[in-house]
């Protein structure tokens, strides 16, 4: 049964580990149901098992780089539970930091298929509905590399600077109610962090569940008080929200 217009749900991609998985407990913790998208399919549930209703979560396995099996599971997600309230752009890939003039194509373009194409195609794909919904944003994690140039960086820097771009124009396109904004969660202590600094990381990286659960409470203010708006087309900082008193 599709579930009421009003109803409210999150949609995660890359939750099969780090923040993502940790996001997914968090918001869980909130009531806020989410249908998460991994591409590990290791603790995942069957896709031919549909929740008997949108109370908690509904897992998909897909590598987010196969468009034409992420287009047919949205189209499953939106027969049975409708538009998203949120979606949140979480998956990336980062391969071994080297000058961008020895990136590897394959990793160029594995990069930028991910963590830029990806998420363009899911704002193609799911916005239509959500603007006939009438409400809804999207929210896109980015990271400090995406915002200013930092050696070493390559593909995922480009990709993210990408992110950034993709947000701000999809800001200025949305009609009111709905919203966009980029959130950069700042260092935190995932595996991708840890193959960015695989000897010593020039940061304290905060832990996935902290983060999460920061972030969990700053998106159910917004699906609580339907305020996302007021964030559209911004650049967030985690941080920036807790010293603010945001979250």
């Amino acid at each position: 049964m599709k579930p009421e217009p009003a109803y409210s749900y999150c949609l995660l991609t890359g939750s099969g580990g780090g923040m993502g998985k940790a996001l997914v407990k968090a918001l869980t913790e909130e009531s806020f149901p989410v249908a998460a998208f991994s591409r590990d399919s290791v603790s995942l549930d069957p896709l031919s098992i549909l929740p008997p209703r949108p109370d908690f979560i509904w897992q998909f396995s897909v590598d987010l780089s196969d468009l034409e099996r992420v287009d047919m599971l949205l189209s499953t997600l939106l027969a049975s539970w409708g538009p998203p309230f949120l979606v949140i752009h979480n998956a990336s890939v980062l391969f071994p930091r080297v000058p961008l003039w020895e990136e590897a194509d394959m990793h160029v373009r594995q990069t930028l298929r991910v963590n830029l194409e990806a998420p363009m195609f899911w704002v193609s794909r799911l916005t239509p509905a959500m603007i006939r919904a009438k409400r809804g944003g999207h929210v896109f994690v980015s990271s400090t590399v995406g915002r200013e140039a930092r050696a070493n960086w390559g593909a995922y820097a480009i990709s993210k600077s990408g992110i950034e771009a993709l947000s701000a124009n999809l800001a200025l396109e949305l009609p009111a109610p709905l919203f966009s904004f980029t959130l950069n969660p700042g260092a935190v202590a995932t595996r991708m962090r840890r193959k960015a600094y695989p000897e010593s990381d020039p940061a304290n990286p905060k832990s996935p569940e902290w983060t999460a659960g920061i972030l969990a409470r700053f998106l159910e203010g917004i699906r609580d008080m339907d305020n996302g708006r007021t964030y559209n087309g911004r650049r967030l900082d985690l941080d920036r929200l807790l010293e603010e008193g945001n979250v």
